[in-house]
């Protein structure tokens, strides 16, 4: 779904991480003098657990379908998005756009060694972004560099990207994990093995990963760089000496663990919300993820290559019943591509988009020359209407696509549902063999579009296989228009002719609650639920 410092305690699907809404850096527990106190503590204590539900594809953040905590813990990026929704400095202190938009020279940090010893530098830079763009390496976060044709080593300190034309959303591009910078000597002595074997200048490093089981990070004692636009003074180590991700997939079991405090963060979903918000020992905090869960069709397989298919189906979705059944109530309707609290959403095109009109789903079945058949299924050819969604395994997409499944059948379609891992799912939509699919993704610029719907994308992120010209027009009109007011109204037409296309059906954007142990003090978060755990340490008397 894609923000850097995401709290995506499920480290799954294509929830690429999101960015922050507005509002100001919030802590949990003890106070910011207690924890610029533990800050200054000569041993790092103990160890933080925290639940996800799914591995990693990859820790190798220029290969990865989908970015994390885990990763954001191991890396760092050029600059990072505050509460105040602009741009600072992380490995980066300043930078210069040239006049015609062509080219940003950054100055970088003297003081930042990556974890295995490689001196950070304008060499490392331009090996990650060099790597990214190498088409060898089939990075997705090619796709997130836009128009960046190469990168300069102006001099140690100092490197320069340029660009064939302006590229609008670079900075929030160049502030994802998706363009964190990774450690060359690492790179050259794994070779295809660094995913597993990941190095940073995060303020932690992998100790170990049992896939399925858990990943556990050691703290990084010579960490001294932390983004002063998140801890203030506080940017040096980390308070906790390990963190491990432990892998539970089940919604009980993690709701259980959390109580039992072996985890002391996780997910909490609707059905247990109850039970933890009676729980003396654990604080909740709510956030809206900017992002969206659809319904997408495989637009280059029959029957989902009709249009006037896709729009009767869409006139089949209820999106209030499927955030208050599949979610509990944790969500917002979404009708269009891009969520209510992303720049670029536009409000007047979702008034107009498919309402829920069974009527109106059957007319335009019969207009297209399908007829009702036994029990009450559509068919043309004498070949019923049948549609398989695929989603994943982990809650709570089986139980919306549950939901999603009966409101469709309703409308005389046979609908089926097909679970897989998300490394599956994502790696099987590249060869167009699949009808639909249900998941998600996150991000804090509508450039993501670009992603999911450019036709030179076809064999990696865009997973319906829509090929429009208009449509490519329109995307890289967006990317390449510098200003606000003229881009947005790209964006506008840009949501106008996806919702009449229809090659997602647009459904929620999740409200998540996470829990967290009262045990622990000192945990960040930003408005958009992105989590910093530079400053988590045990709260007092814990």
């Amino acid at each position: 779904m894609l923000r850097r410092r995401f709290a995506l305690l499920a480290v799954c699907g294509l929830l690429l991480a999101a960015c922050g809404g507005t509002g100001t850096t919030s802590t949990t527990g003890a106070s910011g003098s207690a924890a610029t106190k533990a800050s200054t503590a000569s041993a790092a204590p103990s160890v933080l657990n925290i639940a996800y539900t799914d591995d990693p594809t990859s820790l190798d953040p220029t290969k990865t379908p989908s970015v994390s905590l885990v990763h954001s813990l191991i890396y760092d990026t050029l600059v990072v998005q505050g509460a105040d929704l602009q741009y600072h400095p992380d490995l980066a202190t300043s930078w210069t756009i040239a006049p015609d938009g062509k080219s940003i020279t950054f100055d970088l940090r003297k003081d930042v060694t990556f974890s295995d010893g490689t001196p950070f530098n304008a060499e490392a830079v331009k090996f990650t972004f060099d790597r990214i763009m190498n088409p060898a390496t089939a990075s997705p976060g090619k796709s997130f560099l836009g128009t960046l044709t190469s990168t300069t080593v102006v001099s140690p300190y100092v490197v320069r990207l340029n660009f064939s034309a302006p590229y609008a959303p670079i900075f929030n591009s160049l502030s994802t994990d998706f363009c964190a910078i990774i450690s060359p000597t690492a790179v050259q002595k794994e070779g295809s093995n660094f995913g597993q074997q990941p190095v940073g200048t995060g303020p932690y490093m992998l100790k170990s990963w049992l896939h399925g089981q858990s990943i556990t990070l050691v703290r990084n004692p010579n960490y001294k760089w932390g983004p002063s636009t998140y801890y203030g003074s506080n940017t040096g180590p980390a308070q906790y000496q390990e963190i491990v991700f432990k892998d539970l997939p089940d919604e009980n079991t993690r709701v259980l663990a959390l109580k039992n405090n072996e985890v002391q963060i996780s997910d909490v979903p609707a059905t247990s919300l109850s039970v933890i918000q009676s729980d003396p020992n654990v604080q909740l905090i709510k956030t809206q993820s900017q992002g969206i869960t659809y319904l997408g069709f495989n637009v280059s397989r029959a029957p989902w290559s009709d249009p006037k298919v896709r729009a009767a189906i869409a006139h089949l979705v209820q999106r209030t019943p499927i955030v208050q059944v599949g979610l509990g109530g944790l969500g917002v309707p979404q009708f269009t591509p891009i969520p209510t609290n992303v720049w670029g959403f536009s409000k007047s095109v979702a008034s107009q988009e498919y309402s829920y009109d069974p009527a109106a789903a059957k007319s335009i079945l019969e207009s297209d020359g399908y007829t009702m058949g036994p029990g009450g299924i559509f068919s043309k050819n004498g070949k019923p209407l049948s549609l398989q969604i695929l989603t994943y395994t982990t809650e709570p997409y089986p139980r919306v696509a549950q939901v999603v499944q009966n409101q469709i059948q309703q409308g005389g379609i046979q609908v089926s549902i097909k679970e897989l891992e998300s490394a599956s799912l994502l790696a099987l939509t590249p060869t167009g063999n699949f009808d639909s699919i249900l998941i998600a993704y996150g991000w804090s610029d509508p450039d993501i579009l670009y992603y999911f719907f450019d036709s030179a994308n076809m064999k990696t992120s865009d997973r319906v296989h829509l090929n429009d010209p208009t449509i490519n027009a329109l995307l890289l009109k967006g990317r390449t228009t510098v200003d606000p007011t003229a881009r947005a109204a790209v964006y506008k037409t840009l949501q106008q002719d996806l919702d009449q296309l229809a090659p997602w059906i647009p459904l929620y954007s999740t409200v998540s609650e996470t829990g967290i142990s009262k045990a622990v003090a000192g945990v960040q978060t930003l408005p958009n639920g992105s989590l910093l755990l530079l400053n988590a340490h045990p709260a007092s008397g814990s």
